[in-house]
């Protein structure tokens, strides 16, 4: 007797599903119970996948692995789970965006949790390649709500940054989860590739666009431990391209953050309600000022930033710091030190004649 099962269905509809289950119990008869729904939404610029389904295995098993390739859209999407609980309900939407709710009957949790580990993936193949979205879970908890999609509210007449990112909403029974969100733009239609690591999830985890497009995040709990968001490649407007922009964040519970533009259209931003954490940013640009000056030719250049950060309680500033293309600040001392009573609100600007400078040593020194 084997403990594996594997099946294969190939050509429904132009679809071919793959499955393979590992740690079955064979010492005894078991009732294996599993009801599935697979459906895909091809009328979009990159279709979804979606997945109702209840299982009860009669066992806790080791892993299941399950590959679905579409022929007509051109797309992958695969899935591993390992550590599986007896019985789940789960509903899943994957394509430019990821829906993924969960429940485990609480006599079938450990500790709470529910699966050891999971990953998803979807690939599309456009233009010869194959272009992948990944998301890897560790510590997943008994009941979870998980929501990302880029925002469809837009404004030509207010601040454009944040117009059209991406939004982040979950919710669980655990404050552990480690989440990994990885995406080319080609896989789902953006500028630029993203990457997200979130290390100790709380019970609830917001990032949203509020209503005058700034960008919000909310935790609960102690906030989130450490977080990792990098985006590259990222066309900005003609003749620059960021390379890449990285933050890392520290014990975040909330703050609101908002870009203006300034005298010289140099960006202001603004952070605020903000109680703890840390935060490191950084960023790496690169200007060819040809593309809109022919007389520059070819000419590429690394773009340099000084950027002065204020922060304040009420109307008073309480500290201050400054760096070349990144900024390294403790977002609140003064609520560390008042027991999170005290909100207070950080001021970022580019500072116009040293980033001259420094863009000009840069294109003489490297």
């Amino acid at each position: 007797m084997y403990p594996q099962i594997t099946i294969i269905a190939n050509g429904l509809e132009g679809q071919d599903l793959e499955l393979f289950i590992d740690g079955l119990d064979t010492t005894q008869p078991r009732n294996v119970e599993l009801n599935a729904l697979f459906s895909t939404q091809e009328n979009l610029t990159v279709p979804r996948v979606s997945v109702d389904m209840h299982y009860d295995a009669g066992v806790r098993l080791k892993s299941a692995h399950a590959i679905l390739i579409d022929h007509q859209a051109k797309t992958r999407v695969e899935a591993l789970v390992v550590g599986i609980p007896q019985s789940t309900d789960v509903s899943a939407v994957i394509g430019d965006i990821l829906i993924l709710d969960l429940v485990v009957p609480e006599a079938y949790r450990t500790n709470g949790h529910s699966a050891d580990s999971l990953m998803l993936k979807q690939l599309r193949y456009i233009d010869g390649f194959w272009w992948p979205s990944t998301a890897f879970m560790r510590d997943l908890p008994g009941e979870m709500h998980l929501a990302t999609e880029p925002d469809t509210r837009f404004d030509i007449r207010e601040e454009t940054s944040f117009q059209g990112m991406r939004t982040l909403d979950y919710s669980s029974n655990t404050d552990d989860m480690d989440l990994y969100l990885e995406a080319s733009g080609r896989a789902i239609d953006a500028k630029g590739d993203v990457l997200m690591l979130a290390e100790n999830l709380p019970t609830r985890f917001v990032l949203s666009l509020t209503d005058d497009f700034g960008m919000r995040v909310d935790s609960s709990g102690k906030g989130v431990e450490r977080v990792y968001v990098r985006q590259t490649d990222v066309p900005a407007t003609p003749g620059v391209t960021i390379e890449r922009v990285e933050v890392v964040g520290q014990n975040l519970k909330g703050a609101t953050i908002h870009i203006y533009t300034g005298p010289g259209e140099f960006p202001l931003i603004v952070i605020d309600d903000i109680t703890d954490g840390r935060l490191v940013a950084s960023a790496q640009a690169f200007v060819e000022p040809g593309l809109v000056y022919p007389i520059f030719g070819d000419m590429k250049l690394e773009g340099r930033a000084v950027l002065l950060d204020a922060q304040f309680t009420g109307i008073v500033p309480t500290a201050s710091s400054i760096g070349v293309n990144g900024i390294v600040t403790d977002l609140s001392l003064i609520g560390s030190l008042t027991g999170e009573f005290v909100e207070t609100r950080h001021i970022m600007v580019v500072e116009p004649i040293s980033t001259i400078i420094a863009s000009g040593l840069a294109m003489i020194f490297g």
